[in-house]
């Protein structure tokens, strides 16, 4: 899963406040699964598919570019 792009630029990097569900934590595909702060709010961001999410790899308080593998999903 990818920072997704909630910014209207380009290369603008974006901050996760907290994740909503933990390694090894079932998900679903449009669950709220982690916040994200852009420059004017806070915004949930959905999960992209079912399954596990089985690693973050961003984790809260830190800021990355849009694009940037946030964690990984192991589809069921």
């Amino acid at each position: 899963m990818k920072m997704p792009d909630l910014a209207t630029n380009e290369g603008v990097e974006l901050g996760i406040t907290r994740w909503l569900a933990n390694v090894g934590d079932p998900v679903k595909r449009g669950q709220a699964l982690l916040e994200i702060e852009t420059d004017k709010a806070v915004q949930e961001v959905e999960c992209i598919a079912n399954g596990t999410l089985a690693t973050i790899h961003v984790q809260s308080g830190q800021k990355v570019p849009v694009g940037t593998v946030i964690a990984t999903i192991k589809v069921s």
